[in-house]
């Protein structure tokens, strides 16, 4: 201020927001004295710049902020969510908006940016920062990518081009408080050619769609997603995983949840059949796993497991291989009857169960499910 008035006769600024106190993590001053003191310098260099302007664009300025390694953890780890759905980005060309949650989460995000751009004109940086991160956390990361996850992993355009519009938007709305990450992510995308635009800080800020705002879509999958979430902690509580299929949920909600959004929630809980009643908001799910559950089970797991062994191995989507799976007769028996799901979902153009012979293969792992062992081999 002092140094602007002197030479230019102006103020730097207009208005300025500043902070109420930063303090250490527990709450005392730091001082060089004390020992506390954590220097700009070292923070960035162990930190991060984007963390620690997260944390702070995340923060009530009325109220006092504890800053320090620990604190900014959970900060870090967000931003590595962001930068991680970067690697799903494909150059898709415009297709037509068919899906229920692809219609869902391109309102939301037409939501995002004119609620943001309202809270940033008025300087609640803060809310503006928590709504961002909500965002890309909840709705993108933990919702739409879930929900459109079997069709990214085959390829269909209209979910990939919605992902790429949405995500390259999302980060120009990021690129003024993570500035760093967000160029990175830019220039990868730019040189994928996905983007044309030779920074993001030199794009256009985002205008809000209002014909793709559908206020009474977002609210239906509010109430979806709270049913999800319930249905969630209900496994959590019985230790049931998400690969192993149940029979059944029994959903009592004064909520109205359509065909498309009841498909979306047996999918997402792994149900085969959703009992609906009217009532206080509760979920229940029939926890008894039949052989037939338990062998679709095992095979939606060792599914997983060869593809994590393709992607170790450098292998693409596209590359077909031949696969090979060296257990005992009595697995094999179990698996028998979901071949042609695992040779779908593994890319393999021939899919065998062999109990010998493993000393042949080149490429090779050994897997446990439960208490199934054996070995996966890849031939490419």
């Amino acid at each position: 201020m002092w140094a602007s008035v002197t030479i230019t006769g102006r103020a730097p600024f207009k208005s300025i927001l500043g902070y109420e106190l930063v303090k250490d993590e527990k709450g005392e001053e730091m001082h060089k004295s004390k020992g506390n003191a954590i220097w700009f310098n070292d923070a960035v260099e162990k930190m991060g710049g984007d963390p620690m302007r997260l944390l702070y664009c995340l923060h009530d300025p009325s109220q006092e902020l504890r800053f320090g390694f620990n604190v900014i953890k959970e900060p870090q780890n967000n931003i590595n969510i962001l930068f991680n759905i970067s690697k799903l980005i494909e150059n898709k060309s415009k297709t037509n908006i068919l899906k229920v949650e692809d219609k869902w989460i391109l309102s939301k995000l037409n939501s995002l940016v004119k609620n943001i751009t309202e809270e940033i004109e008025e300087m609640c940086y803060n809310t503006a920062t928590k709504l961002l991160q909500d965002f890309w956390l909840n709705d993108l990361s933990r919702g739409y990518i879930q929900f459109v996850r079997d069709r990214i992993a085959n390829g269909e355009k209209s979910s990939l081009y919605i992902l790429r519009e949405v995500y390259t938007i999302l980060i120009k709305l990021c690129s003024p408080i993570t500035p760093f990450i967000t160029e990175a992510i830019w220039q990868e995308l730019r040189n994928k050619k996905i983007v044309k635009e030779e920074s993001v800080h030199l794009c256009s800020w985002p205008k809000a769609d209002g014909k793709k705002i559908d206020k009474k879509l977002e609210e239906k999958f509010e109430n979806a997603l709270r049913v999800i979430e319930m249905g969630l902690a209900e496994r959590d509580k019985e230790g049931i995983g998400l690969k192993w299929p149940l029979q059944s949920a029994n959903i009592t909600t004064n909520s109205s949840l359509n065909k498309e959004l009841i498909d979306i929630i047996k999918s997402q809980l792994n149900v085969k059949i959703i009992n609906l009643n009217k009532g206080k908001e509760k979920i229940s799910l029939n926890t008894k796993i039949t052989p037939e559950l338990e062998a679709e089970g095992y095979a939606r797991e060792l599914s997983r497991q060869i593809q994590a062994f393709r992607k170790k191995l450098g292998l693409k989507k596209e590359n077909k291989v031949e696969t090979y799976i060296i257990t005992d007769d009595k697995f094999k028996k179990i698996l028998e009857s979901h071949k042609n799901f695992l040779r779908e979902r593994t890319n393999s153009k021939k899919l065998e169960f062999v109990i010998t012979g493993k000393e042949r293969f080149k490429n090779i792992i050994s897997f446990t499910i439960k208490d199934k062992k054996g070995d996966i081999a890849v031939v490419y």
